[in-house]
């Protein structure tokens, strides 16, 4: 540990500021500043890094080098740390042997950096626990910001911290790194617990993360001195700002009625976790949250395996379906970390609830929830299945089958609480979760990773022409950017080596641009207006009749707003469209298709149906929220978002099939592409 260092007097004034309906709280403050604008470190501090002895090593071999520069405005001495864009500089802290909080601070110029503290569990192999400090309020006069947060729990008899900070662009100065406590902790920091909604185990300020009670108000800024200001600001935010119209309707008085809590809260956890709850009540496939811990913390327990929606009809004699969501069935899985299921298996329940309705409780508490805009469909939730479990889960109930018919067993409960967490450096193939139970083409990766992927399906007979699709990304800014040549290069294959069908399997599409659907709209569909797309206007817009929405869209007709699908010679020949798990431009790409006489979409339900675009916020990168700032009118006079596409047929994924090793909804595309090409 360093001595403390006072910097020498410079021209520099300091001061605390707050604007309009900033973050900043009565947070007691460290180190100080002289009358002439020196700074001095508190003399309590357990560590401190000023830097004029030099920059310590990375903490490990894989870490940024971290760099020091000679500057004559350095807040402390006359050295900096520069880190530069997309580079991390990370400084071990030396904690007290004992339970104590901490205040944690570092001072920042230049930019937005992402600023943590990390408490970690060296040799237990528990996940880390992780904190982002915020802007104090307080600022010096030349360029100088104080982050910080306090009151970060520490365990000094099983746990390390480090302290560090991000640069996601322009590059930033650091100084002045100090440690202090700032109070003790009775009791245990991190007691163990059965799941998020076991009891009352975890405190305030605490959530159940992979079976301990992690500490989150880290994860957040102090409760600021004017908070019912700040509700207020924030929840107009969502009322002005908010854009689809069915959603407003549905499920706008419920994220109102969540903001509430931010009122009665007594700790910071619960006063922003009522905001981002909120957020996330708006159901909407462009809506949702995410914090630094969303990114950065590392899953010790993963569970290589895939979840999705379908129809479990070799088990519901032992298990009947529930009557308000779908049976959850194993896609695939990868080749280690698979709980010993394999496809065709059967996820019954998680905590002693439906898994849909498991992971939907989470929303009170998961940041990293997703949701679909229309009310009816839930592949979202199905596929992020296996991380929720891992973090959150104590039990699941599962049903294990064979190959053949008749051959699945009775349920069996898994103690997920009781697998161990890898050692370091475990090494794990994690496959992706694609909503395809198989690959079909040559070229497709075993590990179901994404990309764009053409050639003639592995399925096809030698005397046919049938061609597939796989990706996931619709974007490109201009046709030639991002997946924009891959797609007109798989147009091209089409064309000329004569293919006679083709499959589009888009079961996993994570949308883009318009640019994107528009390469295949123009090679697969006549020309056609299909779509006006608006930002939220006025903030007593809501819902508008058939002709309000008529009136809408034939005037951005009239001055050419529209979007059109298509061009003046389309192919002929039958293109089926196989659809999941899908949001924005991956919504659009069967709109502009639907109805085209050689085209047919395949999927289980509806499309998520966020015809919108987005505003993303955020403050610091620990506070973080997404929210649809649209909604789109088609000829009619509809509102589309919060009702998605239609699939010509519905088709599930069924259980015997993933038992023999099939793939339901590709097949059933396969045959009516021979039916097309053979009437």
């Amino acid at each position: 540990m360093k001595s403390p260092h006072m910097a020498g007097p410079r021209t520099r004034w300091a001061a605390g500021w707050v604007l309009g309906a900033t973050l900043v709280a009565g947070q007691a403050e460290a180190g100080t500043f002289n009358a002439d604008g020196s700074f001095v470190f508190d003399p309590t501090a357990v560590q401190i890094y000023d830097f004029e002895d030099g920059v310590p090593d990375p903490i490990d071999e894989e870490s940024d080098p971290i760099n020091a520069a000679q500057s004559d405005t350095a807040l402390s001495g006359e050295t900096v740390v520069t880190v530069e864009e997309f580079q991390s500089a990370d400084f071990e802290v030396d904690v007290l042997g004992g339970r104590h909080t901490y205040r944690a601070s570092m001072w920042v110029r230049g930019g937005e950096p992402a600023a943590y503290f990390v408490v970690t569990h060296e040799g237990e192999n528990a996940a880390n626990e992780l904190s982002t400090l915020f802007p104090t309020g307080r600022v010096t006069s030349d360029g100088w910001v104080e982050l910080a947060n306090e009151g970060l729990r520490v365990d000094g008899t099983r746990s390390g911290a480090v302290i560090g900070v991000f640069s996601p662009g322009g590059g930033v100065e650091v100084d002045a790194i100090e440690i202090v406590v700032d109070g003790s902790v009775e009791g245990e920091v991190n007691i163990p617990c059965e799941g998020a909604f076991q009891g009352d185990t975890c405190g305030a300020g605490q959530i159940c993360l992979w079976n301990e009670c992690h500490n989150v108000n880290g994860w957040v800024p102090p409760i600021p001195a004017d908070r019912d200001d700040v509700a207020l600001y924030l929840e107009n935010r969502i009322r002005f700002l908010f854009g689809p119209f069915i959603n407003r309707s549905l499920d706008m008085p419920a994220s109102l009625a969540a903001l509430q809590a931010m009122k009665q809260a007594k700790d910071p956890w619960g006063y922003w976790n009522g905001f981002t709850k909120a957020v996330r009540l708006l159901h909407d496939g462009h809506t949702n949250t995410y914090g630094l811990a969303t990114f950065a913390q590392d899953n010790p327990r993963p569970i290589n395996v895939c979840f999705l929606e379908g129809i479990a009809d070799e088990s519901l004699s032992t298990a009947p379906s529930d009557p308000l969501y779908r049976d959850i069935l194993v896609s695939h899985v990868g080749p280690d970390h698979d709980l010993g299921l394999k496809a065709g298996d059967r996820l019954v329940r998680v905590d002693g609830q439906h898994p849909i309705a498991w992971a939907r409780s989470l929303v009170d508490i998961n940041w990293s929830m997703s949701s679909a805009s229309n009310h009816e469909t839930f592949a979202e939730l199905a596929s992020s299945l296996r991380s929720f479990i891992s973090r959150y889960a104590h039990t699941i109930e599962v049903i294990r089958c064979g190959s053949t018919p008749n051959s699945c067993g009775p349920v069996e409960i898994i103690d997920v609480s009781a697998i161990a967490f890898d050692e370091p450096d475990t090494p794990a193939v994690v496959y992706s979760c694609d909503n395809r139970p198989l690959r079909h083409l040559p070229d497709s990766p075993p590990d179901h990773s994404g990309g764009v992927f053409v050639g003639k399906v592995n399925e096809a007979l030698p005397n046919e022409a049938i061609y597939g699709l796989e990706w996931e990304s619709l974007y490109t800014t201009n046709g030639n950017d991002g997946v924009g040549a891959p797609l007109e290069a798989a147009v091209q294959t089409f064309q000329s080596e004569g293919a006679t069908g083709v499959i589009l399997d888009h079961r996993t599409g994570t949308g883009g641009t318009l640019a994107g659907p528009s390469i295949l709209w123009s090679w697969a569909v006549a020309s056609h207006d299909i779509s006006y797309m608006e930002t939220r206007q006025r903030a007593e817009d809501e819902q508008p009749t058939l002709l309000q929405g008529q009136i809408v869209y034939n005037g951005a007709l009239s001055n050419g707003w529209v979007d059109v699908a298509g061009s003046s010679n389309p192919t002929t020949i039958p293109v089926a469209l196989l659809l999941t798990e899908d949001v924005s431009a991956s919504d659009w790409l069967p709109l502009g298709m639907k109805g085209a006489p050689n085209v047919r979409i395949f999927g289980p339900y509806q499309t998520n149906g966020a015809f919108s675009t987005r505003y993303e916020l955020g403050y610091w990168f620990g506070i973080n929220y997404i929210m649809a700032s649209a909604d789109t009118y088609v000829p009619d006079g509809s509102t589309m978002n919060g009702r998605g596409v239609e699939p010509d047929e519905i088709v599930f994924p069924l259980q015997s099939d993933l038992m023999a090793g099939k793939d339901t909804v590709f097949e059933a595309a396969l045959q009516w592409v021979r039916q097309e090409m053979n009437p």
